[in-house]
């Protein structure tokens, strides 16, 4: 990657992780009597995501909405290119698609939350009057210090979230908004664990949630998704989407046949359709575009109704994704793997991820500085395993590069185990597409 598609990132990424972003204290506006106009209701919620991230990001949040009585057409997962905000136009796309959940909801307002660099985002969004009006209340979660609640003058009811453990985004209490500090929680876990909901569903109700935990259904659960791609979230169009149960000891196919096959609509979804609940499946999404790379993705089984089963695909360059990802292998001697930690990061000391016996969570690659989720390993060309830094993924937080070397030679699979859950991907030849595991 040349230093100019690496000097934009930085600069991105500075937006990104809320450096500049944060506004001079003034006299904060008195906090609102009531949170938010509506305590029994049930708007639609619209939740955004942050920098590098898509909608999945809100999984868990969407499993306990709907464990505690939502419905998941009530529940609406924003997606945006997170890459372009040096001349984006997302505050205009987001009044579009929440203008297109009125509609289609028959609601007359919604609730936001977003993350990260979604909250300069949403504040931006919120700035306008005629905008925030169709907001009943907004979760500022993760992301920059503000001088006062979202809205004009600090009138929209806001909850800010944040933690002491957030390495990401220097957070802190915002004067006039509902604050809430959730000690040691990285910076995904805020915007995914079970103490941030409860905070979230006392904001919006007035009343603690039934549960914090995700209800098992079964022996069917609900599932649908999008295919796109990674960093941009451009949806992709007649993309193939095949599901194959898979033996989860060994991550092999238990037919030659799939389970289900989809070809995504124009806005690159794909379901929805009934699955068995807990069962290993492989999704496979191969891009409409034959010189585009197969993923095959590695599943935990689901075992709650999940809309956001999000599948990313590999932009091709110029984009500054596909830049990013130009340099994985494509051979027949060797499996890239990569391994996404969807709902944490991993933390030194804190965490274990072992892939293949070799430990990752490290001083080296699981700093709590880096907060890494995603860590791409392979060779760098000399048939060994050597642990070293490979790419520029180092040069940025959430991802890793690995040298890892996986042999294709004879068929198997690679063991992967994050605190204890464990998984076996098979070692697919890189000419046949990346492998990517994936750990709700």
């Amino acid at each position: 990657m040349n230093r100019i598609l690496l000097a934009f990132l930085m600069v991105v990424l500075s937006l990104a992780c809320g450096e500049n972003e944060s506004l001079a204290l003034t006299d904060p506006p008195a906090p609102p009597d009531s949170p938010v106009q509506c305590d029994t209701c049930i708007y639609p919620v619209v939740m955004v995501h942050g920098f590098l991230a898509s909608g999945d990001t809100w999984t868990k949040f969407h499993q306990l909405f709907t464990s505690n009585g939502y419905k998941w057409q009530q529940l609406y997962a924003f997606d945006w290119n997170s890459l372009n905000q040096l001349g984006g136009n997302t505050p205009q796309l987001l009044d579009q698609f929440i203008d297109k959940v009125l509609a289609e909801t028959g609601a007359t307002q919604v609730r936001l939350m977003g993350h990260s660099a979604a909250g300069g985002v949403c504040y931006t969004y919120l700035s306008d009057p005629v905008r925030a009006a169709k907001v009943d209340g907004y979760v500022h979660i993760g992301s920059s210090v503000q001088s006062g609640p979202a809205g004009p003058n600090g009138q929209e009811p806001t909850l800010n979230l944040w933690s002491t453990g957030d390495e990401v985004v220097d957070g802190g209490d915002i004067p006039g908004a509902v604050n809430v500090m959730i000690p040691g929680k990285d910076h995904y876990q805020i915007a995914t664990s079970p103490e941030s909901f409860a905070a979230v569903w006392q904001f919006f109700h007035n009343n603690t949630p039934g549960t914090l935990s995700i209800t098992p259904q079964g022996p069917l659960v609900c599932i649908a998704g999008k295919v796109l791609y990674f960093g941009e979230n451009t949806p992709l169009e007649n993309a193939k989407v095949e599901l194959y149960e898979v033996d989860p000891a060994t991550g092999v196919r238990l037919s030659t046949s799939p389970d289900f096959t989809f070809f995504t609509n124009a806005e690159g979804k794909y379901g929805p359709e009934n699955i068995k609940s807990g069962v290993t499946y492989e999704f496979v999404a191969t891009p409409p575009n034959s010189s585009q790379r197969v993923i095959h993705y590695f599943r935990e089984g689901i075992t709650h109704l999940n809309s956001l089963v999000y599948l990313r695909t590999i932009p091709p360059p110029p984009s500054l994704a596909g830049l990013l990802l130009a340099g994985l292998p494509k051979n027949d001697l060797q499996t890239v793997v990569n391994v996404f930690s969807a709902s944490q990061a991993v933390i030194h000391q804190r965490d274990m991820l072992m892939v293949a016996g070799s430990e990752l969570s490290t001083a080296q690659y699981a700093p709590p500085s880096k907060t890494a989720i995603t860590y791409f390993l392979y060779d760098d060309g000399d048939g060994q395993t050597e642990l070293t830094p490979v790419g520029t993924f180092g040069n940025f937080p959430f991802l890793n590069g690995v040298d890892m070397f996986f042999p294709t030679t004879v068929q198997g699979s690679i063991p992967l185990m994050l605190n204890n859950r464990t998984m076996q991907v098979r070692n697919i030849p890189s000419s046949q597409g990346v492998v990517v595991g994936v750990f709700d």
